[in-house]
């Protein structure tokens, strides 16, 4: 069965362990042991096809993951194809070289017990089966067929289509969907369309399946791919399933040697973006700013994962100031780790009557983040454990570890992954004021402002005026 297919948000959240959880997990002494961090814990080869592939070992129980990543989402896509790897996403299950009707593909795939699922994102999209490790020769056999013969059935992508657009008009109904979609454009300008992995509804309408073969032939080849298989599994096991069933899978041209895409244009001025949001009760301010691109400037993306956590627990400088001081319901800080400018946002959400003064009240807190004393010596030091206590708790259901492999693979590599958690842990004060100074104080920003209509009338708000 499929649990649902997936576009995932561009800040995308992590599972939320309790924080009293996890500081009981920091002190309990067997961590003292450092068992292999999990980001180490997998063996890794390569077939002559150039196909990457890891296996995780993780005995408990008798199930198995079979995970394929490609380097493929919105990053890859132009005006033309805006949202087409995602509705490629949903034609990976169906009619293919030894099913030629869907139905009887699912029904095999249920008779394994296999449960199915894929996500698309801007720099991955993944796909994976979770089965009994009993059927697992079987498991590996169906993906490699799988992702080599695809027949893009005219008739099924149609009624895929539909299905996609039905996903496009869920996201659509949000009353804050405008509002998102307004400060993506400030912040991306002509690579908006890159950073939105739902993509545009007059593009999913153009889909055909010469354009579903095109994305294919480009960018589903085995040197543009990584193969996890974990669980219950051995290596030595898994190399021959692998060898057997995915060496005839054919090497083709690396899809971002000639046309590699382009990196965002740097923000050249401070943009005020308001969005009239009829029907609510709430507003919405949020600052954006571009981040650090990972592979450029590694150091500050510890730096920015480091501080936002800091930032996020409840007895924060940040939340206090803007939470518990009455003056907003909410209030967030994110930064989103990419290789083509990830974003940081920090944000409130308030009520109409103290939208100004969440303004304020955000912009003043943004000044102080590379104070010398806007966090304290123990958060910085529980945090860096935390984080890492957060990782080995959940590398223990490797059904969901695998993508995290996944993401890391697509979007830096492997190498980056595997030094993760120890270079968290070398993140001094002065890394985060850096970070600061170099990417959020002093830069060029998108403020947004959503709201109903008549509280932005009467605010009326002028770009000279709160644009600082």
């Amino acid at each position: 069965m499929r649990l649902h297919s997936d576009v995932v948000p561009r800040f995308h959240p992590r599972r939320i362990i309790p924080l009293g959880l996890l500081l009981l997990l920091v002190s309990i002494p067997i961590l003292a042991q450092k068992p292999q961090s999990p980001e180490k814990a997998f063996e890794r080869f390569y077939l002559p096809n150039g196909l990457e592939v890891i296996v995780i070992e993780n005995h408990f129980v008798p199930i198995a993951t079979i995970e394929l990543a490609v380097r493929n989402g919105s990053f890859t896509e132009g005006q033309d194809y805006a949202g087409l790897s995602h509705l490629y996403e949903h034609m990976f299950f169906k009619a293919n070289g030894d099913y030629s009707d869907s139905q009887d593909f699912m029904a095999k795939l249920n008779s394994l017990g296999i449960l199915y699922n894929a996500t698309t994102r801007e720099e991955v999209v993944y796909y994976y089966f979770t089965l009994p490790v009993a059927n697992l020769s079987k498991g590996v056999e169906i993906m490699a067929n799988t992702v080599q013969t695809p027949r893009f059935d005219s008739v099924e992508l149609e009624r895929e289509r539909e299905v996609v657009l039905g996903e496009f008009d869920r996201q659509e109904s949000s009353p804050f969907f405008p509002f998102s979609r307004a400060t993506d454009s400030a912040l991306w300008g002509d690579n908006v369309v890159r950073k939105q992995p739902i993509g545009q509804r007059p593009v999913i309408k153009t889909a055909t399946s010469q354009k579903m073969r095109t994305i294919q032939q480009k960018y589903y080849i085995p040197n543009n791919s990584l193969l996890i298989v974990a669980g219950d599994v051995d290596s030595a096991s898994v190399y021959d399933l692998v060898k057997e069933h995915f060496s005839s899978w054919k090497r083709g041209p690396d899809p971002f040697a000639v046309n590699p895409p382009p990196q965002p244009k740097p923000l050249t001025e401070k943009k005020l973006v308001t969005v009239p949001i009829p029907g609510v009760d709430i507003s919405q301010v949020q600052y954006e700013w571009h981040g650090p691109s990972v592979g450029i400037d590694n150091a500050a993306t510890y730096a920015a994962d480091v501080f936002i956590f800091i930032l996020s627990q409840p007895q924060s400088r940040f939340q206090r100031k803007l939470v518990e001081s009455g003056i907003a319901q909410g209030a967030s800080i994110s930064y989103y780790t990419q290789r083509y400018t990830g974003p940081i946002s920090a944000s409130a959400t308030t009520t109409p009557d103290r939208t100004r003064q969440a303004m304020d009240a955000l912009w003043n807190e943004i000044q102080a983040f590379d104070s010398p004393d806007y966090f304290t010596d123990d958060e910085l030091e529980t945090s860096k454990s935390i984080l890492r206590v957060r990782a080995l708790y959940e590398s223990e259901e490797t059904s969901d570890w695998v993508h995290t492999p996944s993401f890391w693979w697509s979007t830096t590599g492997l190498d980056y992954y595997i030094g993760y958690l120890d270079n968290l842990a070398k993140v001094t004060r002065a890394d985060i004021q850096n970070y600061v100074r170099k990417y959020i104080k002093g830069k060029n920003y998108v403020l947004g402002v959503g709201t109903d209509p008549a509280t932005l009338a009467k605010l009326n708000l002028k770009p000279a005026e709160v644009l600082r």
